[in-house]
């Protein structure tokens, strides 16, 4: 799911007499399993079904191809991270949502360089992280 969210002062170009700012937002969700080494819950292997949505400022209207970030998402997000268990994917004995936001934002910015406003990476539809510049 992609939406055009208006956001004024992320970006300036004009409409009449009105600056406009715009954001644009995609979603995706996979399912993955991690744990926390040393958390008395969260230690045991155990699944989310994560939801990540990101937010990239644009310079004009239509400066993102929608379909283009979809697929970034698909290719950068779902294909490298569903059905994974994501200690083995980052090498780590600890994979927590902060880490996803970093690493999705880290990836973000190779493509869409100085565009990315925030990352969130959702556990449930009650946790969540947010990663902002």
């Amino acid at each position: 799911m992609v939406k055009r969210l208006g956001k004024e002062g992320a970006v300036t170009w004009r409409s009449g007499a009105v600056a406009l700012g715009f954001l644009v937002k995609a979603c995706t969700e996979f399912s993955a399993a991690h744990r926390i080494a040393g958390h008395p819950r969260c230690g045991r292997i155990h699944g989310h079904n994560y939801r990540v949505c990101i937010w990239l400022r644009e310079d004009k209207p239509m400066g993102i191809d929608l379909d283009d970030l979809e697929k970034w998402l698909r290719v950068n997000v779902f294909e490298k991270l569903d059905h994974r268990f994501l200690n083995e994917v980052f090498g780590k004995d600890t994979v927590t949502s902060e880490d996803l936001a970093l690493f999705i934002a880290g990836e973000l910015e190779k493509s869409y360089g100085g565009r990315v406003e925030r990352v969130e990476v959702c556990e449930t539809s009650n946790l969540c992280v947010e990663y902002t510049k």
